[in-house]
């Protein structure tokens, strides 16, 4: 299984594209099923899945390792939450080729400096950022790297500070203002992204702002994780759009996952049984069936290959 779009198709059609934070080959499945176009691996909620530690001590390895089963898993197109992609241009050139062989239709590198890391968004502590300079001749690197793919590149900013009141620690970070975080997406435009980020603009009343990214930056622009306050959305899809932007993702299937895992089996400890689980299937899965893949293909395969098996072993009976 892979993508049967790029991000590139969705974008040239006028779609919007709403891609889910994902972080294994399960949370991509049900974005799919959940009727998303596309899906975007979350850096730190693959970093808590993958080994239970603070986001930004992760190896590349394991980093494109996860991409390629998750990209290969689902056929929504995959965005990654490529980090500063490796720091400089000779690491940020070889992990986003390597990202982009592995199926990742988009990939987004930021200007922070190796060694933040992050525990979501209780806390956080920074590194700082790298200079303008830096940052565009990493970006320059990574479109280089993607040359004759599909794979588009997000030139992201971290830079900006401040942001929705639920991110908390995150907001702290950063603090440059919005006139460097335009200043670096440009850069990175200059330098070849087709897309752009600038992080911490998803707040309540974040009009202003919103607008003016849409007329001073050039390209496909993505908001970033859009939030909720008191129960209400910060912002509407049709607004998004109004904005200027093309793009959009929120922190969804680590937490939903989580509160449903809770939730199922407190109930089971508490009574002691496995009624409560047993009784709530996925929608559309076999009943019963405790994962959400369907596997015709595979099936089909398996299925072949022991009728030849059978066929083989009648022959030599003869």
């Amino acid at each position: 299984m892979s993508a049967k779009t790029t991000i590139r198709q969705l974008l040239e059609r006028g779609e919007f594209v709403w891609a889910p934070c994902v972080y294994d080959c399960v949370s991509a499945r049900c974005a799919e099923i959940a009727g998303y176009n596309a899906c975007l691996i979350s850096s730190c909620e693959l970093e808590f899945s993958l080994n239970g530690t603070m986001a930004g001590v992760f190896n590349w390895e394991e980093f494109i390792g996860a991409a390629y089963r998750i990209a290969h898993s689902t056929n929504l197109p995959v965005i990654m939450d490529g980090e500063n992609g490796g720091g400089t241009p000779s690491r940020v050139y070889r992990n986003v080729k390597r990202l982009a062989e592995a199926g990742i239709m988009a990939i987004s590198i930021e200007d922070t400096n190796t060694g933040a890391i992050s525990g979501g968004y209780h806390y956080g502590s920074s590194r700082g950022f790298m200079s303008r300079e830096l940052f565009a001749a990493n970006i320059k690197a990574a479109c280089e790297a993607v040359k004759g793919t599909d794979c588009m590149i997000i030139a992201r900013t971290d830079c900006k500070g401040g942001g929705a009141p639920q991110i908390g620690a995150i907001a702290n970070i950063g603090g440059m203002g919005l006139d460097e975080a335009i200043a670096r997406v440009k850069l990175g435009v200059e330098a070849g992204a087709e897309i752009t980020m600038i992080q911490n603009i998803c707040h309540a009343d974040c009009e202003e702002e919103c607008l003016r990214i849409k007329n001073e930056v050039p390209g496909y622009r993505f908001y970033p994780d859009v939030h909720a306050t008191d129960g209400k959305p910060d912002c509407t899809f049709e607004q998004m759009q109004e904005w200027g932007f093309h793009l959009v993702s929120n922190h969804v299937s680590m937490k939903s996952a989580c509160l449903g895992m809770l939730d199922a089996m407190r109930h089971n400890f508490e009574a002691k049984n496995s009624v409560y689980s047993e009784v709530n299937d996925v929608p559309g899965i076999i009943p019963h069936e405790f994962q959400p893949f369907e596997f015709k293909e595979e099936i089909e395969r398996d299925q072949m290959f022991i009728r030849y098996e059978q066929e083989v072993a009648e022959r030599l009976k003869k």
